[in-house]
Parts: C-alpha cells; sequence; structure tokens
C-alpha cells in the first residue's frame, strides 16, 4: 500500500507562473510533423552548442523493435518484421505508427502502462489482484474510444460506486472500474492526495502531510487543504468497500491537532464550487483545465518518459523550479500543443515518434552520446514485465493463458503472474537495467523459456525446424527475425550454421536449433528495448 515518501521537493512556482511561461510565446496549432520538426531544430541547436554528436539514425529493424515495443507493448512477427524490413516505401516508418495505434494492442498496452502509472505494484498485492482485471478493462475501454487524456483523468477522479464488489463469488465479474485506484490508496485522504498530485501534476507534496518543511514550499496545512478533497473517501475502513464522494464542502481534521482546514487547491487558490458539485468533481474540473499548466506539462513529461526512459524533467514527479526541464523550450511547446489538440494522447505519440531524437540508434558512437540530458543517443531501457511476458509468447507462438470475455487473466495465481511478480520494476528508471540472480535463472530454466525453447511445445519453433522449404541459413535467419527482430550479421549466421550442420543427426540439428533460439532468448538483445 502507499506509503508516505520521506523525499521532500523544495519550491515550486505557482500556477499563475507556470501558466505565464506556457503562454508568453503564442503559438498555433501544429501537426505532428510540423511539433517534431520544431523539437529536432530544439535539440540540433543544444547539441551543436555544448559539441554533441548525436547518434547515427536506427536503422529499420531498430526502430521497427522498438516502435513495436513502445505502442503494442511486444515484439513483432517474423510476418511483420519482413513486411516491413523488405518494403521500400519512403513513409513506412509514420504509417507503422498510424497502424499500431489503430490496433486492439495500443490500448492493451497502454492500459497497462497506465495501471502501473496510478497503482504501482498493485499486480503484485494479493489484496487486490483480483480486482485489477476490473480497472485494466476501465483503462482498455477508454483508451479504445480515444477518450481525451483530461476526461480519462476526470472520470477517475470522480469516481463514485455504489456497492461493495462481490470479490468472493465472482472475482473478474464485475463491471469495468477505477475502484482499484482508491482500493491502493487504502481510500485514506492523505494517500489519494499525495497520488493525485504525483502522477497528474507531477508533484511532490506528500513531505507536509506531517510537518511544514524549512525548504519545501508546502506547508502541512496546505497538504491537508489538498486531501480535504478526498475526506469523504475516507470515511470507508474496509478497502473492498464502496468509494463514496460527497458535495459536503467541510473541510479535514489534521490528524493529532484540532485545526480543521478547508478544501483548497494546490495553486493557493479557493475552489470553485458550483451548484450540487461534489469536492472530488470540483477538484477534477480545476486539475484538469486547460488553463492550468501543470497538468499538461506533468502529462508531457510522462509520455516523453514513455519513449526515452527519462523525463525532460526527471524524475518525472519532481517537476519543481530546482528541478528545471532539460529542454524547457522542448517541454512548453509539448505542452501547448497538448492542450491544443484537446488532450490527445495520439497526437504527442505521433510527434515524438517522428522526432530524430526517437529515431537514432541505441549504439554509442561519440562519448558526448553519454549525457542523458542531451537525448542525443536512445538509452537502453528495460522491458517491463508485459512487454517481456508478451514477447517471449510472441516469439514462441505460445498460447496465452484463458482468459474470460473481458481480456482478463483468468487465473491470477498462474504462470504469468508469477513471472509479473519476478520480473516487477524495482526502481523508477528503466535506463538502468541489472537482472537479478533470480530474473536470470527464469530466463534460463524457467517454465516459460522451457516451453518457448521446446520442440514440442513451442509452435513458432516447431514450424521452423520443419520448414521444408527452409535451409539451415534460411531457419537461423527466422528465429533471429522472431527474436530480435532483424537478420544475422554474417558472423553471427557463419556461427550459427556451423553450430547447427555440426550436428551428427537429423534430430541433433533439430536441437541445435532450439539451442540457438535459448541463446538468443537469453541475450540482453531480446530483453532490453533499444
Amino acid at each position: 500500500m502507499l506509503s508516505a515518501i520521506a523525499v521532500c521537493s523544495v519550491p515550486m512556482r505557482s500556477a499563475n507562473a507556470l501558466d505565464s511561461a506556457v503562454r508568453a510565446e503564442a503559438g498555433v496549432e501544429l501537426d505532428p510533423a510540423a511539433l517534431a520538426e520544431r523539437i529536432d531544430q530544439h535539440l540540433a541547436a543544444r547539441w551543436k552548442a555544448d559539441k554533441i554528436e548525436p547518434a547515427p539514425a536506427a536503422d529499420d529493424a531498430e526502430f521497427l523493435r522498438r516502435v513495436y515495443l513502445d505502442l503494442a507493448g511486444k515484439i513483432p512477427s517474423v510476418a511483420e518484421a519482413r513486411a516491413f524490413l523488405d518494403d521500400r516505401d519512403p513513409q513506412k516508418r509514420r504509417k507503422l505508427v498510424d497502424h499500431l495505434l489503430d490496433r486492439a494492442t495500443f490500448p492493451a498496452h497502454f492500459g497497462r502502462t497506465l495501471r502501473d502509472l496510478m497503482a504501482p505494484g498493485a499486480t503484485n498485492n494479493l489484496q487486490l489482484q483480483f480486482l485489477m482485471p476490473q480497472f485494466e478493462a476501465w483503462l482498455r475501454l477508454r483508451l479504445a474510444a480515444d477518450t481525451p487524456y483530461d476526461k480519462l483523468v476526470g472520470e477517475l477522479l470522480t469516481f463514485s460506486s455504489g456497492a461493495a464488489p462481490n470479490v468472493r463469488a465472482n472475482p473478474f465479474g464485475g463491471e469495468p472500474s477505477p475502484a482499484v485506484f482508491y482500493q491502493f490508496n487504502e481510500q485514506r485522504p492523505e494517500n489519494l492526495a499525495a497520488s493525485t498530485a504525483r502522477i497528474f501534476l507531477g508533484v511532490q507534496v506528500e513531505c507536509a502531510q506531517c510537518h511544514n518543511h524549512p525548504f519545501a514550499r508546502w506547508k502541512r496545512e496546505e497538504f491537508w487543504g489538498f486531501a480535504a478533497f478526498f475526506s469523504a473517501a475516507g470515511q470507508q475502513q474496509n478497502v473492498f468497500a464502496p468509494v463514496a464522494d460527497s458535495s459536503d464542502r467541510r473541510g479535514i481534521q489534521i490528524p493529532g491537532t484540532t485545526t480543521t482546514v478547508e478544501p483548497r487547491l494546490l495553486d493557493g487558490s479557493p475552489p470553485a464550487w458550483e451548484s450540487g458539485a461534489t469536492k472530488r468533481a470540483t477538484l477534477a474540473r480545476w486539475l484538469t483545465a486547460a488553463e492550468n499548466p501543470l497538468f499538461a506539462r506533468a502529462t508531457a513529461n510522462r509520455l516523453w518518459w514513455h519513449f526515452f526512459g527519462r523525463g525532460l524533467v526527471d524524475p518525472v514527479d519532481d517537476m519543481d523550479e530546482v528541478n528545471p526541464p532539460s529542454h524547457p523550450e522542448i517541454l512548453d511547446e509539448l505542452a501547448r500543443q497538448l492542450v491544443y489538440h484537446q488532450f490527445d494522447v495520439k497526437f504527442l505519440i505521433r510527434t515524438i515518434t517522428a522526432t530524430q531524437a526517437y529515431q537514432l540508434s541505441s549504439q554509442t558512437t561519440h562519448a558526448s552520446q553519454d549525457d542523458p540530458q542531451q537525448f542525443a543517443r536512445m538509452p537502453l531501457r528495460s522491458m517491463t514485465a508485459d512487454q517481456l511476458i508478451e514477447s517471449l509468447a510472441q516469439a514462441a507462438g505460445l498460447e496465452p493463458q484463458p482468459q474470460n470475455v473481458r481480456g482478463a487473466i483468468v487465473n491470477p495465481a498462474g504462470g504469468r503472474s508469477q513471472f509479473m511478480t519476478r520480473f516487477a520494476d524495482s526502481g523508477p528508471s528503466r535506463t538502468d537495467y541489472q537482472a537479478t540472480i533470480l530474473q536470470a535463472l527464469t530466463l534460463m530454466n524457467g517454465q516459460l523459456i522451457a516451453d518457448a525453447t521446446s520442440l514440442t511445445r513451442s509452435e513458432n519453433l516447431q514450424a521452423i525446424v520443419e520448414a521444408p522449404f527452409l535451409d539451415t541459413p534460411g531457419r537461423i535467419e527466422t528465429l533471429f527475425l522472431a527474436t530480435l527482430t532483424r537478420r544475422p550479421s554474417p558472423d553471427e549466421l557463419a556461427t550459427m550454421q556451423a553450430h547447427v550442420d555440426g550436428a551428427d543427426s537429423a534430430d541433433g540439428r533439430k536441437q541445435a536449433l532450439a539451442d540457438v533460439f535459448w541463446a538468443l532468448l537469453n541475450s540482453a538483445e531480446f530483453v532490453l528495448n533499444h
């Protein structure tokens, strides 16, 4: 469950000051290509001024694998890889992004991404595990309907359930619901306030929960004034109880004191109460308003982080005056255009994936590319547990676990959940990858890998080793396409072919191909997004 974080942030500019900063340069609505070009110009100017030599452009195979992992949550199939690599259309990268955004894999993958943002680690919480599919289904449906992000967040913040879910009787039969967000935060006003500020505004206010900090802007009364918007939810004691909201505008008593504070917005302004509106509806209207630059900037920064493993402000939940953006002009451009495009997440995705920075190689060719704040090279990023298990299933042609009609895994205690627990994100940075011994052993000897490399259980491996139209080089090339989304180099092909053809029987050659497959699945190139 969420607990108070000891690290405190320091003074942040007021919403009015940030609003002035965002609006200082009058702009016009841009399409993704024009905005991407503008971002490239900002980056190129910085690289020139700082004598940075950017990495070369990623080749088609590198781009293909990267964009599939980022938008579909898994690597492409062999057929998809061949089709893209052999396509000579100069616009094929843009068309691929459009294609992936229109596929059902996008809302499924981004639903899991938002799940991890809004309830980090909850997939490993036995108390909440039975309710997570309802949250994923709710997110997936909203994304599939192209719900603007401000509307999605508004629905989340104003959610109020009418009855407790019947968890024991039918754990996966409930309607799609964001209730887990409240239950993950134990329906405590202080936890909900801290999570809302951190996730949707990019600021840490929880350090003021117990005392005024000598350096931070946030005071104790300000924190509890913000928490007062969630005080109705705090009336519930059972984590599975209905999530309540109230139009009662009364404040909240600061624990351990006799002081009661009224609901107060983080920019210091009083709430703009409307007749009959609940407290959380009033908060949501302010938080997601186009006039609130904190929300647009935090959203743009988190999307940038998704594609680069690092935000323009990093850490992404510490947007503060003493932690300025590495490229303030880019963050302002993205936030401004996000508002112009009515919080259309796909617009920013098309923009970011069209930039030169996103399409740079991850291979270091100059020492100046090592500065992560320059975005002069695509950093290596660890896959999420979902991306890794989906990619393993794609590469091997393994059947997915049984699902119900809403797409929820029927057995949350099964192999997928165990795998996800073992490969759960261990820290805020996806660019500092260090596999644990248990993770390495799982990839070497775990049941999923055993099934993936089995000559009897792996559908794709069976098809490759038995295909009468493939010779040894063709089989090896297909294994590379199935795992690394590229064709082998001449040296790799020669080494692998010698290993396979050196076997003394047909069965031995088949097992040698399984060995090649195992080696590719256990390579750093497979388990990293690059």
